[in-house]
């Protein structure tokens, strides 16, 4: 028997191949309704359409509809929605999303430039949803669409003409089952890297102000006292300023020798999402005074340029190949001295709003922006506890921290692993019994 050729790509000759338009049954265009007066209903629209396969319903529009029509266009579970006008030069018209038992029940119509379908006996919804989410996720609707006025449109009548795999329909449905508990898998991997993201933010608004005492317990009104200016502080914690001689160093001079090679970073090796260096270039010093900032294990790099992120880009440096690196002179380089956890006074930099209150005291500047060494001198306070409690916070918080980062980094994989799946199966290269 020979392989036979579908949208997909070859399939196992035990395969037939079939046209979209024979497996579908239900095949409709929405209504963008008009301006809701009083009642109002719920209406998809092609913003609500991502790359997961599955709306996101954290903005929909609200429009009125008359009843019939509503009715009539209310998504039911197992429907599949097209997206037929949006896209973009970087993402191709004609993303697909699933219609799960969650999203019927709360009661969705959906707009026009965007097609419903249902499907025919004989084929397994799921496993159709999977053949056009793969046909869009590999680039194939791209020769699918025409542009008018900056719009991209999907040429529907050809995108009903493609040959998509068929196999029997049990195996139909153990290949959307195994596709689904991936899905599953990255759905619930994300869910639980936000309920962390929760906690850590708990933690920090908590452990941070010593709200919550290490152990988890919560400290009374009679452990805290009354800082003229800080604010309420807990006994045993003084105030001080991030550049206070007993706090840290802000941008110290080290010593070291010319031509020399050290480890550079630039302001984009950072990560903005959770702290350290993503990589080190070899860079030759030339000569002492070559407009480079020093800086060792433990320093918290700040970049100073405004704009920048609400809280700036910061860095908290551990394990670098050497003790010693450059940076850019982007940044601001701060030094904890002994007395002072230096990931303490990390956790504690990223919760000001030090780009905000440096654009403030630079009232009046236009263009560019850098934030002053000493808006960390004389002007960002924290409250500090002894060294021993001051770690313990940071290893609790750092320890949610490694969790998320852990989770975050098999989200690429399980797409990965999702990708190559949807390939093999849906083509056959790879059989299910």
């Amino acid at each position: 028997m020979q392989s036979k050729l579908s949208r997909l790509g070859l399939c196992n000759p035990a395969f037939d191949v079939m046209p979209l338009k024979e497996m579908i049954d239900k095949n409709d265009a929405g209504s963008w309704g008009s301006d809701p007066v009083d009642a109002s209903m719920n209406v998809v629209r092609s913003t609500n359409f991502n790359d997961s396969g599955y709306l996101d319903l954290s903005d929909v529009a609200k429009r009125f509809l008359e009843p019939a029509v509503f009715e009539a266009l209310s998504l039911e579970e197992n429907e599949i929605l097209i997206e037929r006008s949006g896209g973009s030069e970087t993402q191709p018209v004609g993303r697909v999303s699933f219609i799960t038992k969650d999203v019927a029940e709360q009661g969705f119509a959906y707009a026009n430039f965007i097609q419903r379908i249902s499907v025919k006996p004989g084929i397994d919804p799921k496993y159709l949803f999977y053949c056009l989410y793969q046909m869009h996720s590999a680039g194939f609707t791209q020769i699918m669409q025409n542009q008018t006025n900056g719009i991209r449109n999907l040429e529907y009548r050809f995108f009903l003409k493609q040959l998509l795999p068929k196999p029997e329909f049990p195996e139909q449905q153990k290949i959307a089952s195994i596709l689904s508990s991936v899905d599953d898998t990255i759905k619930a991997t994300r869910t639980s890297i936000a309920k962390l993201e929760r906690l850590k933010k708990s933690l920090m608004q908590n452990l941070l102000t010593g709200k919550m005492k290490p152990d988890g317990t919560w400290r009374n009104v009679e452990e805290f006292y009354m800082d003229d200016k800080f604010g309420k502080v807990p006994v045993g914690w003084s105030v001080k300023f991030l550049g206070d001689s007993d706090v840290a160093k802000v941008n110290p001079n080290y010593e070291y020798e010319i031509n020399q090679y050290f480890d550079f970073l630039e302001m984009s090796d950072v990560d903005e999402k959770y702290k350290g260096v993503i990589k080190y270039e070899k860079i030759f010093i030339e000569k002492r005074n070559s407009g480079f900032a020093k800086f060792k294990n433990g320093d918290i790099l700040f970049a100073k340029i405004t704009p920048c992120t609400e809280n700036g880009k910061i860095a908290f440096i551990e394990g670098c190949s050497t003790d010693i690196g450059f940076g850019s002179t982007e940044f601001i380089s701060i030094s904890p001295t002994e007395n002072v956890d230096g990931y303490f006074l990390y956790l504690n930099l990223i919760t000001h709003s030090v780009h905000g209150r440096a654009v403030a005291l630079m009232e009046g500047t236009t263009g560019r922006q850098r934030v002053p060494a000493k808006i960390f001198k004389n002007v960002i306070q924290i409250s500090v506890p002894e060294i021993e409690e001051q770690r313990i916070i940071a290893g609790r918080i750092k320890l949610i921290e490694d969790g998320i980062r852990s989770k975050s980094q098999k989200i690429p994989k399980l797409e990965k692993l999702k990708k190559s799946l949807m390939q093999k199966l849906l083509t056959g290269q790879l059989r299910v019994r």
